[in-house]
């Protein structure tokens, strides 16, 4: 994957803290210049505050209530006092009273002059008063301030409002006092600009330090990050030497040492194991391939005995065993009788005629009772199971029993010079093998008996065929000749000097014979001889189907004449008449001269046969 075009976290350390100090520093730089702001407007609006308050104790409220016009003398009067007012403080813009009709706040004394600007003569409507003043002229009964500054054409003010009472304490009008916040406006932009310049130094500033502590806090972990970098790229012994100043840093420095070394410890065990595995994997394939091989091999066996004498040599070549044996179970069940030995001496058990009976105690009489595999890694601690003086260097066994459909026909006996030679794998695969020979085994017994059995029926065919022919060869002799005249019937066979003579052969047994002979003494060829072999083989399996066609059409009729003398001896009532349509049909038969049916009383001494009464009736 490909991290360049992530930042590093060396910059976004950095870009964190210079946005947390420039936020900060943005925010105390805030902070100070609305604190100083507020001072200035609420010294501002207090010193307002107090002017408006004096103003309005110096107004002469019965000389306002006396100004009908802009010349008479209260009007002078009040405008040269209200100038002198406005004249005591240089940041006064306007000092003016007020009184109220019906129609609204109107302007009595403005302290200007006609003609100066932003003067409002006697009489002229307040067009926009503040709101302080609008809500508050008829309840007024102190000095109160507008809110916040206001603005128009003719600068930024702040305004102040004190009530005027008349000699009799009667409120009779408000004076305003309107003070210019230019000055104010001026010292806080002056103090904005100095505040923002010192914001930019210490940015600067901030940046610098910003960079420098994030190279401080991400070394370790860049140190950390190197570290599992090599370890990713397979050097697993390396650990991080300098610990970090920082206890978790540390803490994860030492979690990160013993993390290598429990994976390097972990990498060594898999790969030792791995090894192992493989090992054991081309141990069992090298095994899988003998066992296929010794399966080829025996497949193209067919003799029993030569198949027990190549599986337990291969067995023995191909898996490097010392001893195999193959014990076959008896005709009578009871015993296993030891037929093939790779070893010397398994050659002289077989000689001694080395049996063992089903169920007795032992490794080979437990197997085939029980039908299953047994294995034993020791034979030392099992010695009194074990005790053959022909096999000597017997130190384990495998003993696996040859079954075929829950069939028990013998067992394999595997010895071995080492202990515990067998696993759990090796058994599995001696197993198949095991299963592969029974069915190789019983394949050999089936082909045997099949074998035996197809002899049998040879033999027996070839006697039956041998008589038949004899009884017809006793009833007529037949011989054929051919020449230029003709075909004639012969009552014995010519023999000449120059002729050909081939037996008529049919199932190994002679019913004639075929003689040829040629003019002028000319020369048989092979062809010629192979050629009258096979038309005397075709003459002898002619002339049997022949015979036997005579035979099942003879058969027919005999079962035909049973069935017709049936069907008639059903249809008698009574037993005379039976009898006599027994033997009338009897003697109609062929090459019959007389018939007689009798029946007689059953008796169980011959000798008293004489004495019997007898019911007979002859037909001639």
């Amino acid at each position: 994957m490909e991290t360049n075009k992530y930042p590093s976290l060396r910059r976004r350390l950095a870009l964190v803290l210079i946005i947390l100090a420039a936020l900060f520093s943005a925010g105390v730089s805030s902070v100070v210049y609305l604190n100083f702001r507020q001072e200035l407007r609420n010294s501002l609006q207090h010193r307002l505050e107090n002017i408006t308050t004096l103003a309005g104790l110096e107004q002469d409220g019965d000389a306002l209530l006396k100004v009908k016009s802009e010349g008479d003398e209260n009007f002078i009067k009040i405008r040269e006092q209200n100038l002198k007012i406005r004249g005591s403080e240089p940041e006064l813009r306007f000092v003016y009273t007020m009184q109220k009709d019906a129609q609204g706040i109107y302007f009595v004394v403005d302290a200007g002059l006609p003609g100066e600007e932003g003067y409002s003569p006697f009489g002229t409507r307040y067009e926009e008063p503040g709101p302080a003043l609008v809500e508050n002229f008829d309840s007024m009964t102190g000095t109160i301030l507008e809110p916040e500054f206001y603005t128009d054409e003719y600068g930024t003010f702040l305004s102040g409002y004190a009530p005027i009472f008349s000699s009799e304490g009667q409120r009779v009008g408000v004076i305003g006092v309107d003070i210019t916040a230019n000055t104010i406006l001026a010292r806080e932009q002056e103090y904005r600009n100095r505040l923002i310049i010192i914001f930019l130094i210490a940015l600067g500033l901030i940046v610098v330090a910003g960079f420098i502590s994030a190279d401080y806090l991400a070394k370790p972990i860049v140190g950390l990050r190197d570290a599992a970098k090599k370890i990713s790229q397979g050097d697993f012994t390396h650990s991080i030497t300098k610990i970090p100043g920082t206890r978790e840093l540390a803490d994860l420095a030492i979690d990160f040492n013993a993390m290598t070394t429990n994976l390097s410890e972990l990498i060594n065990d898999l790969e030792q194991r791995v090894a192992e595995r493989t090992a054991d994997i081309e141990r069992k394939s090298d095994q899988l391939r003998a066992a296929a091989f010794i399966a080829r091999q025996t497949a193209e066996v067919h003799d029993l005995a030569s198949l027990l004498d190549i599986v337990v040599r291969l067995v023995s070549d191909q898996f490097g065993f010392y001893h195999t044996g193959i014990f076959l179970i008896s005709e009578a069940g009871d015993e296993a009788i030891l037929q093939a030995a790779s070893s010397e001496g398994g050659l002289r058990m077989i000689e001694s005629g080395h049996s063992i009976s089903v169920g007795s105690l032992g490794t080979i009489g437990s197997v085939l009772l029980q039908k299953r595999s047994r294995i034993f890694f020791d034979i030392g601690q099992d010695a009194f199971l074990f005790n053959n003086a022909d096999l000597p260097m017997t130190r384990s066994e495998a003993v696996i029993p040859l079954v075929v459909r829950n069939k028990v026909l013998g067992v394999l006996d595997i010895h071995s010079d080492k202990p515990q030679a067998f696993g759990p794998d090796d058994i599995e695969v001696l197993e198949t093998l095991a299963d592969q020979v029974a069915v190789a085994i019983e394949n050999a017994r089936l082909l045997d008996e099949s074998q035996a059995a197809v002899m049998q029926l040879e033999a027996l065919t070839a006697d039956r065929t041998r008589e038949a022919w004899s009884q017809e060869v006793k009833k007529k002799k037949r011989v054929f000749t051919y020449t230029p005249l003709g075909l004639r019937a012969d009552k014995s066979a010519l023999k000449e000097n120059n002729a050909i003579h081939t037996s008529i052969t049919l199932r190994g047994n002679k019913i004639g014979d075929i003689s040829i002979s040629r003019k002028e003494d000319a020369a048989w060829s092979k062809v010629d001889e192979e050629l009258i072999f096979d038309v005397a083989n075709q003459i002898g399996l002619a002339i049997d189907n022949i015979r036997l066609l005579e035979d099942a059409t003879q058969r027919a009729k005999q079962e035909q004449t049973i069935g017709r003398l049936a069907t008639r001896f059903g249809q008698s009532l009574d037993i005379d008449t039976l009898l006599q349509t027994a033997a009338r049909e009897l003697g109609q038969l062929s090459e019959v001269e007389e018939a007689t049916v009798f029946i007689s009383e059953i008796v169980h001494d011959k000798s008293a046969l004489g004495n019997a009464t007898n019911r007979r009736v002859k037909a001639v």
